[in-house]
């Protein structure tokens, strides 16, 4: 991986215990997980700001957001972290980062969390398309500014199953916190972090012995089916399929989705143990 000398992430610790690295998803920040993160109690939660989002600074140069340089600045914040490895948390971007993480620095990570995440496009066409589309999205940033975009990526029918579950107040408060993001970190994020532009990990996880949770929302086909595939390679996995719920999972049905997290790192600690 390549080495991001300097880069910050910002980060909030909340509680004590066994330390629990959460990494948010793209137009997202630590704040937005914090249902998922105040339901787990009795670990030290260390919410990660990516660069562009939240409290982190947003740097000019495209490849400090590849995927593989964001696993590497974690990956450092993990190993710093004392009383390590880490649990690591990634919801959807983030679930990408985390899975890198594990893929190239194990040793800092006990456990893996994986929230409506994939491990990239392996047909090469198929990223081609992805790249070109993730390009197309953060051109509209640019051209039509990031109060604009944030309304049209919250209109996508992904975030239908979100906007039922929230009380108007709550999606008013969600559709703020992405407005919040810098626009040149979230433009940079797409054109250098999205899965288009990610090296395929499909072919990596058999080696991945961490212990894996993979969560999906029932509701989000298309998760489900990459979830499934994940949980069927990885050799130390569990799927879990969250009924009625769609992409946010950790939002749209956040006790039960900390239920099963908060089992799955309490099961991985006592196989370390």
């Amino acid at each position: 991986m390549s080495e991001n000398p300097g880069m910050h992430l910002a980060t909030a610790t909340k509680g004590s215990g066994e330390p629990v690295v959460v990494i948010h998803g793209f137009t997202g920040s630590g704040e937005a997980m914090a249902p998922l993160v105040d339901r787990l109690d009795g670990w030290r939660r260390i919410a990660v700001d990516l660069p562009g989002h939240g409290r982190s600074s947003a740097p000019a140069k495209l490849s400090c957001y590849s995927v593989e340089a964001l696993a590497e600045s974690v990956a450092g914040l993990a190993a710093a972290v004392p009383d390590g490895p880490c649990h690591v948390v990634g919801y959807s971007m983030g679930g990408r980062v985390a899975l890198a993480l594990a893929s190239a620095r194990s040793e800092v990570c006990r456990s893996l969390t994986l929230i409506s995440a994939t491990a990239g496009i392996a047909d090469a066409a198929g990223r081609a398309q992805r790249r070109r589309a993730d390009e197309t999205l953060a051109d509209r940033i640019d051209e039509h500014g990031l109060a604009g975009f944030v309304d049209e990526w919250m209109a996508l029918p992904m975030w239908d199953t979100l906007r039922a579950r929230l009380r108007p107040s709550e999606w008013e408060a969600s559709v703020r916190q992405r407005r919040s993001c810098d626009p040149v970190g979230l433009a940079n994020s797409l054109r250098a972090g999205g899965t288009g532009s990610m090296t395929p990990l499909w072919d990596r996880l058999a080696a991945l012995a961490v212990p894996t949770l993979v969560v999906c929302g029932a509701l989000d086909a298309k998760f489900v089916e990459l979830g499934r595939r994940m949980s069927e390679l990885l050799p130390n996995s569990e799927l879990a399929v969250m009924p009625g719920v769609g992409h946010a999972v950790h939002l749209e049905a956040p006790d039960s989705c900390a239920r099963a997290i908060a089992k799955h790192l309490a099961a991985s600690t006592e196989l370390r143990g």
